[in-house]
């Protein structure tokens, strides 16, 4: 018998229809499943489904949960992951629950594995047998599917959990045979569960998780035998001790669960990678890793099969890594630092710190623990004052820079819109999240761009961070309300939520121009991005001759001579202009002009979607437009104005309510875009939309 059989089998369970009716035998058995947590169990969703045969069917049904000691609970089903065969089942009542060990590791396979689960063996004597196999996994990366390779899976077995057997932890869920060979099953990666965060579940799984890691922690500090005590003897027969040992793991798990979760993966990535640039390792990269947690951030960096220059040596740096990432995630919790969990992490990253051979990852360690309790001290001053933040998203001056997101759309090639969602990152490197070569017709775009924008969020936002949003767009596509595109589609009777709301609204949004790209980094834009970066800004009318009535003019002025104006604006030594038209610049004359300010070196422009024809408030546009340029002192100021700005105008119904002074304040903005090529990134290269090297989805 394995050694991981008995502990597997105390937590893994058969689930059945609901009440009286359920006699044990094969008419009342559906399937397995698995603790994770006290309360909480992990299944496939077709297992808890059989009644109505839908993948997604509404949470709140009932089911019978039997343990290995055929106890029968009561259990709801409380949440079915969409686009994956999983579900959570609340079992109320069940804090007595063996769970097991989940994963922390974002690609686990391939490993040697083994299968457990609750086969069907009734034929006519209705009976069920705890059937546990190996199996060689492979697959699983972002979500996509697990392949069960030389392994039995019965009838009954799916929703039963893959254990890495080198590791002692759930890497997956049986989900069924392969088709056509069976000797070949299926199975959902854990790591889907993160998709509950970009469901609209983010507490939910934050909840399970904490309980998972409160669990085992409670039972490693008890007499009794525990997961923890497990790895600690798998690492000894198995000839892989780590310096983080399975001790500090749990004890830095169970601390990590009683504080804030991370605002997303691109908080936890952001640490990670800037823990992996102290200790001289590479990167780790959006596209292979998904952390939703604190835990999993941790597991990027003990990794075993992290082969860099030191562990090659016989020097893993483990336990530095990880000190050291820990010290970083206290440095990043909001203020107060004075809760419970907070001052338990603190205590443990500096008795770990000192514990450490290695005389800078201590000492930076103790000192971010110093410089994260100043922080604190700092914000709970300008709390008790009343003081407000700036208007940089969140980031503290001098902060590291985060990523930003690029939605690129490419011309109309017939009939459609190749498009791509691109993560910037703060170096000026793109990762290309989802992309689609073959395009979509223009009114379907925001359709088609809406769930790689909510992976690129959820990645690029980080602590207090907001990630700003850049279109870079053809200038047919200047009238596109993209600052009102959703990155979520509300769902149903759920509360209001922030990811719902237009982006423009919670955002800076931008658009950047196709075609002025095809310049290239010349001196004139160098000379006005610098001058843009550090202000102070001035309006001046992007065409010269349009009157205070409207855009007809007996003898407007000409392309050349705009060029000269324009040019002469970029080069005071005082700041820089900031062309504004009251109309749109995806064509006709506002776009012949616009190209003409790229030419002078303009960064920014700020201009409407509505055309030249059907408005007569020219004048107050550009008054309006030349105080807003005034107040903002740099170009990224003017982008958080714009942000306000599209909040108070956004609704006509609301401003027929306000009074005539704020509807005249505001009212002009409604339509406002601002187009601008942002100081603080580097260009873009000029290239066609190719597929990237990783698999489309």
């Amino acid at each position: 018998m394995s050694s991981l059989e008995d502990p597997v089998s105390r937590g893994v369970v058969r689930i059945g229809p609901p009440g009286a009716g359920y006699d044990g035998g094969s008419a009342g058995f559906w399937g397995s499943g698995f603790f994770v947590a006290p309360e909480w169990v992990v299944t496939c969703a077709h297992v808890v489904d059989k009644r109505v045969g839908a993948m997604e069917r509404e949470p709140g049904g009932g089911v019978t949960i039997t343990t290995c000691d055929d106890e029968r609970l009561e259990g709801e089903i409380a949440h079915v992951v969409t686009g994956h065969d999983l579900a959570l089942v609340r079992v109320p009542g069940a804090d007595f629950a063996d769970c097991l060990w989940l994963s922390d590791r974002s690609s686990p396979t391939p490993a040697d594995v083994e299968l457990y689960g609750w086969a069907d063996t009734a034929g006519a004597h209705g009976a069920e047998m705890f059937l546990s196999t190996t199996a060689m996994a492979t697959g699983g990366r972002r979500g996509n599917p697990m392949w069960l390779q030389n392994g039995l899976v019965l009838q009954g077995c799916s929703g039963g959990p893959v254990i890495d057997t080198r590791h002692g932890s759930v890497i997956g869920v049986i989900k069924g045979k392969g088709q056509g060979d069976a000797t070949i099953g299926r199975a959902e990666p854990v790591t889907a569960l993160r998709t509950l965060c970009d469901q609209g579940a983010e507490s939910l799984w934050a909840e399970v998780i904490g309980a998972h890691d409160r669990h085992h922690l409670r039972r490693f500090e008890g007499s009794g035998d525990s997961w923890p005590r497990l790895h600690a003897r798998l690492a000894v027969t198995q000839g892989q001790p780590h310096s983080f040992t399975p001790r500090s793991r749990t004890q830095l798990y169970g601390l990590f669960a009683d504080v804030e979760p991370p605002s997303g993966p691109g908080q936890v990535l952001h640490l990670v990678n800037d823990t992996s640039r102290r200790l001289l390792r590479s990167p780790q990269r959006i596209e292979s890793n998904d952390p939703r947690n604190w835990r999993e951030g941790s597991g990027l960096l003990y990794d075993p099969r992290e082969h860099t220059e030191a562990a090659l040596a016989g020097r893993d740096f483990e336990q530095e890594a990880v000190v050291l990432y820990a010290a970083k995630v206290y440095g990043a919790l909001r203020a107060p630092r004075d809760t419970p969990g907070a001052k338990k992490l603190r205590d443990w990253v500096e008795t770990a710190a000192n514990a450490l051979e290695t005389n800078w990852i201590r000492e930076e360690s103790l000192a971010l623990l110093t410089d994260g309790d100043r922080d604190a001290d700092r914000d709970q001053v300008g709390t008790d004052r009343g003081s407000e933040g700036g208007t940089d998203g969140g980031a503290r001056p001098g902060a590291a820079a985060h990523d930003d997101v690029l939605v690129v759309i490419e011309p109309e090639v017939y009939g459609t819109h190749p498009w791509r969602v691109q993560l910037l990152d703060s170096d000026g490197g793109t990762t290309t999240v989802r992309y689609d070569e073959e395009g979509v017709p223009r009114t379907g775009l925001e359709a088609a761009v809406r769930q790689g924008l909510s992976e690129a969020l959820a990645r690029a936002d980080a602590g207090q961070y907001l990630a700003a949003v850049d279109f870079l767009l053809p200038r047919a596509l200047f009238d596109e309300p993209v600052d009102e595109w959703r990155s979520r589609l509300p769902r149903g009777d759920e509360p209001p939520s922030v990811h719902t709301l237009p982006i423009g609204r919670r955002r800076v949004v931008a658009l950047r121009d196709q075609l002025r790209r095809r310049d290239g980094v010349t001196p004139e834009w160098n000379r006005g991005r610098r001058a843009t970066d550090h202000g102070p800004l001035e309006a001046v009318p992007l065409c010269l001759d349009v009157p205070d009535g409207g855009h007809t003019a007996t003898a407007p002025e000409g392309e050349e001579a705009a060029y000269a104006r324009l040019s002469v604006s970029t080069a005071g030594v005082a700041g820089v202009s900031l062309p504004v038209y009251c109309a749109s610049t995806a064509t006709g004359r506002g776009s012949r002009v616009l190209t003409r300010a790229f030419h002078a070196g303009h960064v920014a422009v700020l201009c409407r979607r509505t055309g030249e024809d059907g408005h007569d408030d020219c004048a107050e546009f550009y008054h309006r437009a030349a105080e807003l340029v005034r107040e903002a002192p740099t170009g990224n100021a003017l982008r958080e104005r714009v942000r306000v700005l599209r909040n108070l105008s956004a609704d006509q119904h609301d401003q027929r309510d306000r009074d005539e002074r704020d509807h005249q304040d505001t009212a002009w903005a409604r339509h406002l875009v601002l187009i601008y090529d942002p100081p603080h990134r580097p260009t873009l290269p000029d290239e066609p939309l190719h597929a990237p090297p990783h698999d489309r989805r």
